[in-house]
């Protein structure tokens, strides 16, 4: 059950203050992956909510810390197990 609402959150525009700033791609432990611009981020799930068929983002992300959680996300793809 918990696959099917995973999947549920894949390919949906991500939203931060009702602007889209990206799109869901993947899922790396308890982080979604979301693609924005040539980039991408790995924001905690806590951090996520689904309405009206987006993802808002709710609290604080910082940016930076999202982005080097993506590189872990990205080494593990490619097979690298650290960072």
């Amino acid at each position: 059950m918990l696959k099917k609402k995973k999947a549920l959150l894949l390919a949906r525009f991500v939203v931060s203050h009702d602007k889209k700033i990206g799109e869901s791609i993947s899922f790396y432990k308890d982080l979604l992956i979301i693609r924005k611009g040539g980039k991408y981020y790995a924001i905690p799930m806590k951090h996520i909510e689904l309405k009206n068929d987006m993802l808002h983002l709710k609290g604080i992300i910082h940016w930076e810390k999202a982005e080097e959680l993506a590189k872990e996300w990205k080494n593990a793809q490619n097979g690298n197990s650290n960072k």
